[in-house]
């Protein structure tokens, strides 16, 4: 297989934080966007500064991965997040980036073609 066939561009995918405790405490769900394929610098980070307990990194990370719909950066430098809804939204990216497989990788192991 040529492997342009398997680049593609990175779109903005919707995500909704609706759990719950969310909608309970702010009295709806809120929506932010991301690109369904980040680059490996900003993948690798985003993992990276989670397990190191990187908090200024961390949330450096986060500004470029949680946009708004025009696909601009949807927390300015100088602005947090409360803390429930930055760990939602780090449950959140974690699940999608779990999501971002190869066509190869999704055929189960030990079938045949």
């Amino acid at each position: 297989m040529d492997i342009s066939k398997l680049a593609t561009k990175p779109t903005l995918i919707e995500i909704k934080l609706d759990e719950a405790e969310i909608i309970e405490n702010y009295g709806e769900e809120i929506t932010f966007w991301m690109r369904d394929h980040l680059d490996l610098g900003t993948y690798f980070d985003f993992y990276k500064f989670q397990q190191e307990s990187t908090s200024e990194q961390l949330m450096s990370t986060l500004r470029k991965i949680i946009l708004n719909a025009e696909g601009k950066p949807a927390i300015a430098d100088d602005e947090i997040l409360p803390v429930d809804i930055t760990l939602s939204v780090m449950v959140k990216i974690n699940d999608n980036l779990g999501k971002s497989k190869t066509r190869l990788s999704q055929k189960e192991v030990g079938t045949q073609p």
